[in-house]
């Protein structure tokens, strides 16, 4: 795994609902520290900061990550995933 003390000034994190034609009709930016509070949902992770792939948030874990990140909503009909990406330079 990735230490998590890596360099993230060029990463960003989204929370991304996509809807029946494929299209992203929900975007959230996450912050680093909301990452750290959530990644531990995703056991399945290959990385410490959900940063090398797109992970699928089911139903089941959307109380868990409003309790992690109040602010965050998700709409029904939606299909979610969570991860990083790098920022442009």
């Amino acid at each position: 795994m990735n230490d998590i003390d890596t360099n993230t000034e060029t990463l960003g994190w989204e929370l991304i609902g996509w809807d029946d034609n494929e299209q992203a009709a929900h975007v959230v930016g996450l912050t680093r520290v909301e990452i750290l509070r959530v990644r531990d949902l995703f056991p399945e992770r290959d990385d410490d900061l959900l940063e090398t792939a797109a992970y699928e948030v089911k139903p089941t874990l959307y109380s868990a990550l409003r309790s992690a990140i109040p602010r965050l909503k998700f709409s029904d009909g939606l299909e979610y995933q969570i991860g990083g990406f790098l920022l442009s330079p």
